[in-house]
């Protein structure tokens, strides 16, 4: 009997140091995954001109860049030594033949969408998943979306590809034995790699295919994580952060720059 206590005791403080350890980590994560883009850096690299403002002293790093080094074509992380720069083009590899560059905030390049989700790809982290739609759950006195497992979940109630405001879209981060799987077990790679390249999201409907920019992560805790709208053609996927204690939300937000039509 007093082993078992013991045993019992140590696996308390076991567990009690290791969620520490999580929570500070899942503080200290908040910068890491503070990543964005500008507008103005996403129109320079998807060839969708807007109007420009008179004021061009808000300009972006990119543009300023691209204005320096003629092509634009040096990627960012030789930068520091450009001497020593590589082959890596800088937004590579572009946008895929096929598809047609659009503008997230055109409501004519809008207009030809509307049908749903049902696969998603995300090649810089080797993503490749099915899309289901999220069930609305009755939990005693409230409700919530219950995630599909081994699937990326779509919420019904927000915008379908290539439709203005934004769609929002959940996966599972991990699993221990419960069989759901962690098709976005690699979502969190996204704000490292963002800092180096542009990072594309690809989603399948059965009228086409919708190409998605990333323009930002960011962590919110659960609690404060509310869907939104957009005026913008927009999507954000989410997961849980971080492993084996989840109380964060892990965000990546991304806006339309290309479609390619049946």
């Amino acid at each position: 009997m007093a082993f078992t206590a013991i045993a019992v005791g140590a696996m308390a403080i076991v567990f009690a140091a290791t969620y520490t350890y999580w929570n500070l980590q899942s503080g200290s994560d908040a910068d890491r995954f503070n990543v964005a883009i500008s507008t103005d850096a996403l129109d320079e690299l998807t060839g969708v001109t807007k109007p420009s403002p008179a004021d061009s002293s808000g300009s972006s790093l990119v543009s300023e860049f691209v204005s320096l080094y003629p092509g634009g074509s040096l990627n960012p992380r030789y930068w520091s030594n450009p001497e020593w720069a590589g082959t890596i083009p800088f937004g590579a590899p572009g946008i895929p033949a096929g598809f047609t560059p659009v503008s997230s905030r055109d409501p004519v390049a809008a207009a030809a969408a509307g049908a749903s989700p049902i696969r998603i790809r995300i090649p810089a982290i080797k993503l490749d998943s099915d899309v289901a739609a999220l069930e609305l759950l009755d939990v005693g006195d409230q409700s919530g979306y219950q995630t599909p497992d081994n699937t990326v979940g779509h919420i019904p109630e927000t915008v379908n590809p290539g439709e203005l405001s934004n769609g929002w879209y959940f996966g599972h981060l991990e699993s221990f034995g419960t069989g759901e799987g962690s098709v976005f077990g690699y979502l969190p790679q996204i704000s490292d790699l963002l800092r180096h390249d542009p990072v594309d999201i690809f989603i399948e409907t059965d009228d086409g295919e919708y190409m998605y920019r990333v323009t930002s992560t960011s962590q919110v805790p659960q609690d404060e994580l509310k869907l939104s709208s957009s005026t913008y053609a927009e999507v954000t996927l989410v997961t849980c952060w971080p492993p084996k204690v989840y109380d964060q939300r892990l965000l990546v937000n991304a806006e339309l720059i290309a479609v390619r039509r049946g």
